[in-house]
């Protein structure tokens, strides 16, 4: 009886040990995956961030173009204005602003629209 007993306390020790190996493995497995899966989010983490700063910069690009644009616009309508006092006030300028562009003139600024 107690060599029966021995055996069975034998037997459920190795059990008991192998299992314990085998949760041992599993949580050693997971514990590499959930490292993996850190220094992968990571790297996410850091390309989002540098998209949210491209994003950022792009914005700041789009405004600082529509204020140049707007500037440009700005100065257009004042020598646009100064172009029609000169004018009405100038009759050599009157009479340039009357004359016919050259061709050569003309297909050059054409070409600038």
């Amino acid at each position: 009886m107690v060599g029966v007993l021995a055996v069975c306390g034998i037997g459920a020790t190795i059990a008991g040990y192998l299992h314990i190996q085998r949760q041992n493995d599993q949580i050693g497995t997971l514990d590499k995956r959930n490292a993996e899966l850190v220094t992968a989010n990571k790297g996410w983490a850091s390309r989002i961030a540098e998209q949210d700063r491209l994003r950022a910069l792009e914005q700041k690009n789009a405004l600082l173009l529509q204020d140049k644009l707007a500037l440009i616009e700005k100065q257009g309508v004042a020598s646009a204005a100064q172009i029609q006092q000169l004018e009405k006030s100038n009759a050599e300028v009157r009479e340039l602003m009357a004359r016919r562009l050259p061709d050569d003139l003309r297909r050059v600024l054409e070409q600038q629209k």
